[in-house]
């Protein structure tokens, strides 16, 4: 019972205090010095450890129980029963019964902190409990990591958006010359006018979500949060770190490192315990909690297992995905060599090229989103082998 309301406790505090979750791979363009970047993938982790008040609050608590002499606090309650002793003893000699109970109470719960000390039982609560506690700032660093993948994701969008409204005002321009030819209608214009401006406000909608998850970002790395931040690449993941995976291994790993699955076993001894103390008249109910608490259990490994499989597919298919796409960009691009080569012999017109760059960029873009498709699957794989955390 000591154990569950311990872990009940820091249940309540991580609710308070925790927010709101086979080849790579072309070439990657030169990037800008790393000076250039508010904010890059390898030390976001370090600047969450240091910087968030969510993680910084569970690690300083963490810090305060790893901090405490064991050795020192079973000497200082050791004399302390022993001066209650000495009281109670002259408490009886003055026949005071009242005050002689009173201190025999506070002897007895004294006695009981420091058989759990001496037994290794409080060690060990709080041992489970320092765990809970760096899990949770594990927590908040994922959860960041998942933001500034969001981030990349919203920024390509973004890019994405500027092109299509590029494109957009292009082809209007050739569909108002038409129009004055008298090949297209009205309407046609129109029509196209819409979706451009359905395509501007779509772009400002962008910009404030990007504003919003930057400020969110800023925040959970303590800096003040004033939605303008510039996020580095993500790195580059190598043929070694896709190739020495070992499934049944990781998953040993990722169970072991789990704190669900530890608390779950916890939460399944105290039931155990409470099955054998029952009562006899309380037997037969005993039974059903215990066989109750066991299938709990079992399901929790179940789920967990389930879901790193899950994590396992994914990551193999985010392979084959990214080996398709640079395919079809590497299609793409030599489609826009021939149409670039048969404008050169006056075959075809300047908007057939500018249609044929337009496919490029998105299939490059395509490629950007398989990469971090793969990179996104990749990390949560790791964290959850690291850590026994799995995405949300």
């Amino acid at each position: 019972m000591k154990r569950q309301w311990l872990r009940r406790s820091c249940a309540l505090l991580l609710c308070s205090i925790l927010m709101f979750s086979t080849p790579v791979l072309a070439a990657e363009p030169e990037q800008p010095p790393e000076a250039a970047y508010d904010v890059t993938w390898e030390t976001l982790e370090e600047r969450v450890m240091g910087g968030s008040l969510s993680a910084l609050s569970l690690l300083e608590n963490a810090q305060s129980i790893e901090s405490l002499d064991y050795d020192k606090l079973e000497d200082q309650l050791r004399r302390q029963i022993n001066l209650l002793g000495d009281a109670q003893w002259l408490m009886i000699k003055m026949g005071n019964e009242q005050g002689a109970s009173a201190m025999a109470q506070t002897t007895a719960a004294l006695r009981e902190s420091f058989d759990t000390i001496r037994d290794g039982d409080l060690q060990r609560d709080n041992a489970d409990t320092v765990r809970q506690l760096r899990d949770g700032a594990r927590q908040v660093v994922l959860a960041t990591q998942a933001l500034y993948l969001n981030l990349l994701s919203l920024e390509q969008s973004a890019q994405d958006g500027v092109r299509g409204l590029a494109t957009l005002d292009r082809n209007l321009e050739e569909l108002r010359l038409r129009q004055r030819l008298g090949q297209v209608s009205a309407q046609t214009v129109r029509e196209v006018e819409q979706t451009r401006a359905q395509t501007v406000s779509q772009l400002a909608t962008l910009d404030t979500a990007l504003r919003t998850y930057q400020s969110r970002l800023q925040a959970l790395i303590g800096e003040t949060p004033t939605g303008e931040v510039t996020l580095g690449p993500l790195p580059t993941l190598t043929e070694e770190q896709l190739t020495t995976l070992s499934y049944e291994d990781d998953l040993l790993a990722a169970k072991e490192a789990s704190w669900k699955l530890y608390s779950a076993k916890l939460t399944l001894d105290d039931a155990k315990e409470e099955w054998r103390d029952a009562p006899s008249y309380q037997k037969e109910m005993a039974d059903h909690v215990w066989n109750a608490a066991q299938i709990a259990y079992q399901s929790a490994v179940q789920e967990f297992e389930l879901a790193f499989s899950g994590l396992s597919r994914t990551l193999a298919d985010s392979q084959q995905v990214l080996a398709q796409k640079q395919a079809d960009l590497t299609y793409q691009e030599g489609q826009l060599e021939i149409v670039q080569a048969r404008y050169r012999l006056g075959r075809v017109s300047q908007s057939a090229v500018a249609n044929a760059q337009d496919s490029v960029a998105a299939a490059r873009s395509a490629v950007e989103t398989a990469r971090r498709d793969l990179f996104t699957a990749w990390n949560n794989y790791q964290n959850a082998v690291q850590y026994g955390l799995l995405p949300a």
